[in-house]
């Protein structure tokens, strides 16, 4: 055979018996690339060209939803919003995705879903007129109408939320504690840094940082456990009863099976947490991470969090791998208050939790075991020695302000109405303000 012929059917079939993933360009692959969406220390940038058309949708859509028109605070005489779940509802529904071009640096992502997402955030923006929106990213969300776009990833993830830190001039709040979360054994998204350029159909608009977050059920559990993921659901629930309509499934959607949650919430609520506390031990970690979620609370109550659960029943996630069920938080924005929502009638746990009542389950039954106490009270105190003291978080602070500060100073930072931001300086007085606030709940976690 001749050798040149013999080496390119050599290459022909090594290439061929590699997987297709490989074959993509890096910005289509599917396999995830975290270093690149995800970096720790730098500020990424896109641009989202939505066009008159697709925002015009989008508002007929919210005004459906809401019963408001953009920057309007009145109701829309005779429109009645469609039926949602009260409070955690403030748009019911998901809003319509519509078609849009995503670039970053010299590659652009065509036919991309766009919508919006949210709740308060979502709700607030649109009241106030803020072009700053938060919204989700979903790259092969048209690909039955458009089969040349079908399987089309960005950098390996096929969805991306962008938050636009409402409520949280520093900026920093969402990856602060994800990552605190993560360094304490509970699994949480990876975020980054984005500013965003969005053309509404008049151009591009500096619409200024967003905090970029992965989806918990595309890589983020097998990524993060090194297990392959089973169900994973995003409840509205307090998790006393199983109510279909309060437990979303995120993934395996083609088969109705619940099996896995409605153990838990079974197994939680049985009299046999009474008749034999023991045994009820003994069931529940075989299907639920208890020590996780008890890391979970001593990270969510030092730092103060009103928005979670125990105060209201949404903001987590549940994730099953090997038929153990593990708790990851979400949409933490409104983390390191210790009070908020409306007139700041809403209170964070106390670090003792005794105000938690049997409303809220999976705390109050938890927590009332002597063993499971203790074992929250040592992952406190592991947790201040090691991440949340003054000088740790100080540094990260430091570090991050440093990172975030071109961006809010000069010329092209952003300003209403494409910002939530009044003022550049506020930036800069959030961020001394969370130090010092962090410094006063290390005092109060250190004195548990």
């Amino acid at each position: 055979m001749n050798f040149r012929f013999y080496l390119l059917f050599l290459v022909v079939i090594t290439v061929s018996c590699k997987d297709n993933t490989d074959l993509y360009p890096s910005k289509f692959s599917q396999t995830p690339d975290y270093a690149w969406v995800f970096p720790e220390e730098q500020v990424k940038m896109i641009t989202i060209n939505l066009g008159q058309g697709n925002w015009d949708k989008i508002q007929r859509d919210m005004e459906w939803r809401t019963a408001r028109k953009f920057g309007s605070a009145t109701t829309i005489p005779g429109v009645t919003p469609p039926a949602g779940n009260g409070a955690l509802d403030a748009v019911p529904g998901d809003p319509i995705f519509v078609e849009a071009d995503v670039k970053q640096g010299e590659n652009t992502w065509s036919k991309v879903g766009f919508r919006l997402k949210g709740n308060a955030s979502l709700n607030g923006s649109w009241r106030s007129g803020i072009y700053k929106l938060p919204f989700k990213l979903k790259f092969d969300e048209w690909e039955n109408q458009y089969p040349d776009i079908k399987n089309q990833r960005f950098y390996g993830f096929k969805e991306l939320s962008f938050v636009p830190s409402f409520g949280d001039d520093s900026f920093l709040k969402e990856k602060l504690l994800t990552q605190l979360f993560r360094n304490n054994g509970v699994m949480a998204c990876k975020v980054a840094y984005y500013k965003v350029f969005i053309d509404f159909g008049q151009g591009l608009k500096n619409c200024g940082i967003y905090q970029a977050i992965e989806i918990v059920e595309e890589h983020m559990v097998e990524a993060q456990s090194g297990k392959k993921v089973g169900n994973v659901y995003k409840p509205e629930s307090n998790l006393r009863q199983f109510i279909t309509t309060e437990i979303e499934k995120q993934n395996n959607q083609s088969v109705a099976d619940y099996s896995d949650i409605k153990q838990l919430i079974a197994l939680l609520n049985s009299p046999l947490r009474v008749t034999d506390n023991t045994q009820w031990k003994k069931n529940l970690e075989a299907i639920f991470d208890v020590k996780a979620f008890l890391r979970y609370l001593a990270v969510n109550n030092t730092v103060g969090n009103w928005d979670s659960y125990g105060v209201l029943a949404h903001n987590y996630y549940i994730a099953n791998t090997d038929g153990v069920l593990h708790w990851v938080p979400y949409d933490l924005n409104l983390s390191f208050q210790m009070r908020g929502g409306l007139n700041n009638s809403r209170f964070s746990l106390n670090m003792d939790m005794k105000e938690v009542t049997n409303q809220w389950p999976l705390i109050r039954y938890i927590v009332d075991d002597p063993e499971y106490f203790a074992y929250y009270k040592s992952a406190v105190k592991e947790f201040i020695q090691k991440d949340f003291n003054p000088t740790t978080m100080g540094a990260y602070l430091k570090k991050h302000k440093a990172i975030l500060q071109p961006y809010f100073t000069g010329t092209g930072v952003e300003a209403p109405p494409y910002s939530h931001l009044r003022s550049p300086q506020n930036f800069e007085t959030a961020i001394t303000a969370l130090e010092k606030y962090i410094n006063e709940r290390y005092q109060v976690a250190l004195a548990f």
